[in-house]
């Protein structure tokens, strides 16, 4: 069968059908946005490497040749599915006004998305094709700080200083029951050699409640005022 999906895929997925304004793409019943949906909620429970068009076709219970009156290839689903997530971090306008509160209210929303979806670092690190929201969230940062006037390269370096520790902090977070099996690992004589590590466990049950989230987060933007905007004076 040949391939049928035409035009841009991120305009695939948000077309509206000729019957219906604002309907999905649907074809056969058969939708774009289903498919990208169901890829990620795969990804979700089973990893990045589960996601495969014959398995997304048989979730669907569809031949997997019907995906591809939707989509160009699989690569190009990778693609569908980052920029659907990184659709959810942009903050609904009009932005806070002060750029700490505008910058706390992204990175919220960009710790609880890589939580939730951790296997985007591993996507995103695969280089897939850049969709129209990873533009829009990059627009949306640099108007965050822009009452700073700070230097493009002074701007950037120090939304990527903020956005390494919310990736981090995620990555930390969604490996969290690593650190609780490497404390009940120990023997008595590490315990003795290194009594404080019991509370090295107990704040994983801190981490995952946000409150270690918003203190280093709250850390990191003291860091970068101090350097970038109150250090310039």
């Amino acid at each position: 069968m040949p391939n049928r999906a035409t035009g841009l895929p991120w305009d695939r997925v948000l077309e509206p059908a000729p019957e219906s304004d604002g309907a999905r793409v649907v074809r056969g019943g058969l939708s774009t946005q289903a498919i990208v949906d169901t890829a990620i909620t795969i990804a979700d429970v089973d990893g990045l490497d589960a996601v495969s068009i014959r398995r997304v076709a048989a979730i669907l219970e569809v031949r997997p040749m019907s995906l591809y009156t939707h989509i160009v290839s699989k690569d190009e689903l990778l693609s569908l599915m980052a920029n659907e997530l990184i659709g959810t971090l942009i903050v609904e306008p009009p932005l806070p006004d002060d750029w700490r509160e505008a910058l706390t209210l992204s990175s919220r929303k960009t710790f609880r998305m890589f939580a939730a979806h951790p296997w985007l670092v591993a996507l995103l690190a695969h280089r897939p094709r850049h969709g129209p929201n990873a533009v829009e969230q990059a627009k949306q940062l640099a108007r965050a700080v822009e009452s700073l006037r700070l230097a493009p390269e002074d701007m950037w370096t120090m939304l990527s200083i903020v956005n390494d520790f919310i990736l981090g902090h995620a990555m930390r977070v969604a490996t969290s029951g690593n650190t609780k099996e490497l404390v009940e690992s120990l023997t008595e004589q590490d315990r003795a050699d290194l009594p404080a590590v019991e509370a090295l466990a107990r704040t994983e049950d801190t981490r995952m409640t946000g409150d270690v989230f918003e203190l280093g987060l709250q850390t990191v933007l003291d860091g970068v005022e101090h350097r970038f905007v109150t250090g310039r004076s």
